[in-house]
């Protein structure tokens, strides 16, 4: 049995086809992990001929392709990658967003997993640079305990014995674990009934959020929480839980993990690396780099174009540098491919 199986959802366009290309490359390059390390890429739908060959070519590899979880709720579709086939056969599934580039080892995070049965690291910005039009003390979700405690069976007192440094004075500032949906990982042992967990939350989630939620209700709540969110008194005026509605996916991680008591660690930034100085653990060296364009300001399509990579190469961000060492290392082993 192997101890890791990598995966992935993708969608069968260039953007996509690209980003998973680097994605598989760097896990076989760059992590450390023995050369018969499993992955598998997910298409929703249907799949790219030519990626599909490419893909090929790595030890361990497989490729799936599944009809669409949701067609309304297009983020929660990444969870399709949790019914690959074959992922019974490792100890660890590990599911990552395709806009992930492996640039070090991760080979630490055996040790980091050994004692709980679920893994993920927090949601958060740059302090010094928050996101526009947030105000300094912004949180990510409003009155998430409430949210808590309406989805699992835990007291009120129970669930405070949950609070991390992480959260409580860092941003996020959710006092709660509440993860980034770009890398996690999940004991084998437990993922039928996470997966089934986390979609279902995430689809109720994602409909209570809705602009259009036929409940009158609902809606005018939504209105009344989108009105407050981002000023400096929204804790106080906001009515109930409330996020934006594309996270709904991303709200149910933390919900999902502490419904069915799973064990769990909060992972340090560097195996979810975004920006520095974030202060979740380990930063340095970054090992899994997640570039989403807010991020590193690099639209997902041009991430394999040179025109970035001088100034990143030159840059005094860590992790900038590496994801531009790493992106130049593959152009240059896939030329012709990539041409």
């Amino acid at each position: 049995m192997s101890f890791f199986h990598f995966l992935c959802t993708a969608e069968a366009t260039a953007k996509y086809c690209q980003m998973v290309r680097l994605w598989a490359w760097s896990l076989k390059n760059k992590t450390s992990l023995p050369a018969d390390t499993q992955f598998t890429v997910t298409f929703n739908d249907c799949a790219d001929e030519q990626t599909v060959k490419w893909l090929m070519q790595f030890e361990g590899a497989s490729v799936n392709i599944r009809p669409r979880l949701s067609k309304q709720h297009a983020e929660v579709n990444k969870y399709n990658a949790l019914w690959s086939p074959d992922i019974g056969k490792s100890e660890w599934v590990i599911l990552t967003d395709c806009d992930v580039v492996f640039v070090n080892s991760i080979v630490p995070l055996i040790n980091l997993l050994a004692e709980v049965e679920f893994g993920a690291s927090p949601e958060g910005h740059n302090p010094v640079n928050p996101p526009p039009g947030h105000p300094e003390n912004y949180r990510a979700i409003r009155n998430y305990e409430e949210l808590l405690l309406s989805e699992i069976s835990l007291s009120l007192d129970q669930l405070r014995k949950h609070r991390h440094p992480w959260f409580t004075d860092k941003c996020p500032r959710t006092d709660y674990p509440y993860f980034n949906g770009g890398f996690i990982a999940i004991k084998t042992s437990k993922l039928k009934e996470f997966r089934n967990a986390v979609v279902e939350l995430s689809q109720k989630l994602y409909f209570q959020m809705r602009w259009n939620h036929p409940d009158p209700i609902f809606f005018l709540r939504r209105f009344w929480n989108s009105r407050w969110d981002r000023t400096r008194w929204a804790d106080f005026f906001c009515i109930g839980p409330f996020f934006r509605q594309r996270y709904a996916d991303q709200v149910a991680l933390a919900a999902a993990v502490l419904k069915l008591n799973l064990k769990y660690t909060v992972l340090p930034h560097s195996y979810n690396w975004r920006c520095a100085g974030m202060g979740h653990g380990e930063e340095v060296p970054p090992r899994v780099i997640h570039y989403f364009q807010p991020a590193f300001g690099i639209p997902l399509t041009d991430i394999l174009k040179d025109y970035w990579i001088d100034s990143f190469l030159s840059s005094k961000n860590y992790g900038k540098k590496a994801l531009a060492e790493t992106v130049l290392q593959f152009l240059k082993e896939n030329r012709k491919t990539n041409g």
